[in-house]
């Protein structure tokens, strides 16, 4: 008898160890695929994150902007004094200027002002802006990006 059947003979291991060589890198490359594919999931929703955030943070720019382009407007009520008064056309016009003078088009792919934005009540300005967001490592699953959007509103408020 051989000393290598004798060591398995005597550990009483020789026929369990023949029916598992192998296993183990099987069991590596399961765990590699796992990982790999854990991390480009936690890329992918960082990316939407900060790309939202960057979108959002253009957004309330955008709308503490537009709503200081107010006009007074007639008094409210007996007592008070001149209310503050959005335009439609001024609330997009500050918008645009805006975001051309922060260059945010440049830092946000797809970057575009949606019809929403204005104000609709004539106080508040709404500044409704849409983006795309393309995450690493998967941009070959969706090569257009994800699309995003971003709401925010502001108040013009005249006081004493």
């Amino acid at each position: 008898m051989s000393r290598r059947r004798a060591a398995r003979a005597a550990t009483g291991r020789g026929s369990v160890l023949r029916g598992e060589e192998g296993q183990v890198g099987v069991l590596i490359i399961g765990y590699m695929l796992v990982s790999l594919l854990v991390v480009s999931v936690v890329m992918g929703a960082s990316a939407l994150y900060l790309g939202h955030k960057k979108l959002l943070s253009a957004a309330d720019g955008a709308a503490l902007a537009a709503a200081d382009t107010f006009s007074l407007g007639d008094v409210a009520s007996p007592g008070e004094g001149p209310a503050a008064v959005l335009a439609p056309a001024a609330v997009q016009a500050e918008v645009n200027r805006y975001l051309a003078l922060t260059d945010a088009a440049d830092r946000i792919p797809g970057l575009s002002v949606d019809a929403e934005t204005g104000t609709a009540d004539g106080r508040t300005a709404k500044v409704v802006l849409t983006g795309v967001v393309h995450p690493p490592l998967v941009n070959f699953l969706v090569p257009d990006g994800i699309p995003i959007t971003a709401v925010s509103e502001a108040r013009a408020r005249l006081s004493q």
